[in-house]
């Protein structure tokens, strides 16, 4: 009853709400014009942009007692009052493309999780939480990967930001005129260039540049080329419209774990691509917004899990049969419930009795209800018939939480306990985290967990062109897939920066290639080019669709991508991230072989395309898949 007390008298200090600067808004405005006309119903838009749910229609513009925050602009969308009717169409439109709008801008609004009305709905004291983590041992564990960077690498980094920092940029003007002195020391022609790659394993490369006459700049922090291949932003400082480079100035809205998650929540609206069918739920931990969909979606998957597995409490049954009648109100009762007085999706109580109330111990129970059990069959029926990741929950709730900003493996974990994944989240300072919902069916090979590695090329914005790698590649982990054991990192991180570190683990065994994979599915009645490699073209060109508008228009530039990608027992893949700068080591023979073919015809994709300017449509084993009608 305190909570309940606590809950309904809390009020909103709207004067922190946060405002967007006059700029922004005048972009947002520019793309609502642009975006406002569509062929997609838009009731069809905001079922699958909410994914049949109610949490973001309530958190977005829901009761201000439960929420600290929510987006003003969507305050005043829905009107309460009835005398102020509104046709729901327009309405409806009108959250579509402000959601749409969100998605496409990082907009990560920081706050004090100890403040955070939602966890009290659910009974959960934040702070006992946290101070778990602080003083648990085994929860201090956990963060030790965090950054595991070697004291050399680190000196190395810091030496490259001094020399960075001592850099005088030069002027347009000055490049060009450095540029052409140089070209001029080298007698180049026209169809010769000055060029700078960074990083190793880029000899093919660099031996067809020479046999073209071109000239190598050793020096990788110059300003002073035609061409540069770099890894790192930073080595390209701003370059001239006239340079050619291999990166676009931000991506971070298809890169970063945060900026993928929110792109593809515009995915539909965009692409009509529904992107629940290939992107599992994740959530930015560190936006209010997106923490508390989280929680709303938690209760949801919880729920949905304790139905699938035989479950013999009649008071928790119901209790969940009863949240899982929430994500299946049809839309125009979702928006009248955003008004109405009662907590979200399920009162403090109710989540406590489901979430911790221990389940009988006998084998065999008799309900109260004789039909309960027909009830369950029949509310899951209703899900799978609605909801298109039904399928990747087999009733252990498993969710992967990830650290932004962070590569290989570094800090990934697995939950199933809520607390604990808000101790680990929460507790590892100066990180942000996302949480996602894993594959519970993923298909395994001899049970081992894989996924696969898929690299693209995005040569142009405006009109958008994409690229794919005629071969992809497998990586497995070492150790047989275990969810009862969510700790041991070999069972369950596929990276090979993360199985290198086994001793046990057989090199020749955690590297796949596509042919060999191919024939494993033929065996199991599948095929790898309908199913998969069709499957990955569809996915990129709808996931680049969703960020394109976030990325920066250039000419003369293009970049390679490496997405991840995991199969389930249905042979449907589904992307995990994608990664800019992707590894182009020789760690296995099958990475050795791919990597040097796939290299000599980034080279030939570089020459012919990007300079010559042919109209192929394919380079080597590089295939246009995609290129945009203006």
């Amino acid at each position: 009853m305190q909570q309940q007390s606590e809950l309904e008298n809390f009020q909103v200090d709207w004067s922190h709400v946060s405002k967007p600067k006059l700029s922004e808004k005048r972009t947002k405005k520019q793309e609502i014009k642009q975006t406002a006309q569509t062929e997609v119903n838009v009731y069809d838009r905001i079922s699958i942009c909410f994914r049949y749910r109610i949490s973001t229609l309530i958190t977005q513009m829901g009761k201000p007692q439960y929420y600290c925050k929510f987006d003003p602009k969507l305050k005043k969308t829905v009107q309460p009052n009835n005398n102020q009717k509104k046709n729901l169409e327009e309405q409806l439109s009108k959250i579509a493309a402000q959601l749409e709008l969100s998605c496409r801008f990082i907009t990560r609004s920081m706050f004090q999780i100890t403040r955070q009305p939602l966890l009290k709905s659910m009974g959960i004291d934040i702070r006992s939480v946290l101070n778990k983590a602080q003083n648990d041992k085994e929860f201090q564990k956990l963060y030790l990967d965090l950054d595991d960077q070697s004291e050399e690498q680190r000196k190395k980094e810091e030496e490259t930001e001094k020399i960075l920092a001592q850099i005088q940029p030069l002027s347009e003007a000055q490049v060009k005129e450095e540029i052409e002195k140089l070209r001029k020391k080298h007698n180049l022609n026209q169809n010769q260039y000055l060029y700078v790659i960074q990083g190793s394993y880029f000899d093919d490369i660099k031996t067809l540049f020479n046999q073209l006459g071109w000239v190598e700049i050793e020096d990788v922090y110059t300003q002073v080329y035609d061409f540069k291949f770099c890894y790192l932003k930073k080595f390209l400082h701003k370059p001239i419209p006239e340079q050619v480079v291999s990166r676009f100035a931000s991506t971070k809205l298809l890169t970063t774990k945060f900026g993928l998650a929110r792109s593809l929540k515009s995915c539909f609206i965009l692409g009509g691509v529904d992107p629940n069918t290939f992107f599992p739920r994740c959530y930015d931990l560190s936006d209010e917004g997106d923490f508390e969909d989280f929680l709303e979606e938690y209760k949801f998957t919880f729920a949905e899990n304790y139905l699938k597995k035989n479950p013999k409490d009649e008071e928790k049954i119901l209790i969940a049969i009863q949240i899982l009648d929430s994500k299946l109100l049809p839309i125009q009762n979702k928006i009248n419930r955003i008004t109405a007085d009662d907590y979200p999706v399920c009162t403090p109580q109710q989540w406590q009795i489901l979430y911790n109330k221990p389940e009988p111990k006998q084998e065999i129970v008799q309900f109260t209800n004789p039909n309960i059990m027909e009830s369950v069959k029949e509310k899951l029926s209703s899900l799978a018939a609605v909801d298109p990741q039904f399928k990747i929950s087999k009733g252990e709730n498993i969710w992967v939480t990830k650290p932004c900003g962070l590569s290989r493996g570094r800090g990934v974990k697995y939950f199933k306990e809520l607390e604990e994944i808000l101790a680990y989240t929460f507790g590892a300072k100066d990180v942000n985290f996302v949480a996602q919902k894993c594959l519970e069916n993923i298909m395994t090979i001899e049970k081992r967990k894989f996924d696969i590695r898929q690299w693209m090329i995005v040569s142009d914005i405006q009109p958008l062109t994409i690229w794919m790698y005629k071969e992809c590649y497998v990586r497995f982990c070492g150790v047989e897939y275990n969810t009862e054991d969510l700790k041991n990192r070999y069972a369950h991180l596929t990276n090979f920066s993360v199985q290198k570190h086994n001793e046990d683990n057989q090199e020749e065994k955690l590297m796949m290639s596509q042919e060999e994979f191919a024939q494993v599915l033929k065996n199991r009645g599948f095929d790898f080019e309908s199913q998969v490699r069709e499957q990955f073209k569809s996915i990129i060109i709808a996931t680049m669709k969703s960020c394109q508008k976030s990325i920066e228009i250039r000419k003369n530039t293009f970049e390679v991508f490496g997405l991840d990608f995991i199969v389930d027992e249905d042979c449907n893949p589904w992307l995990i991230e994608v990664n800019a700068s992707p590894t182009f080591a020789f760690s296995t023979p099958v990475t050795e072989r791919l990597n040097k073919m796939g290299l000599t015809d980034l080279g030939q994709f570089i020459v012919e395309h990007v300079y010559n300017k042919t109209k192929k449509k394919n380079y080597g084993g590089w295939e246009l898949i995609y290129k945009q009608k203006l």
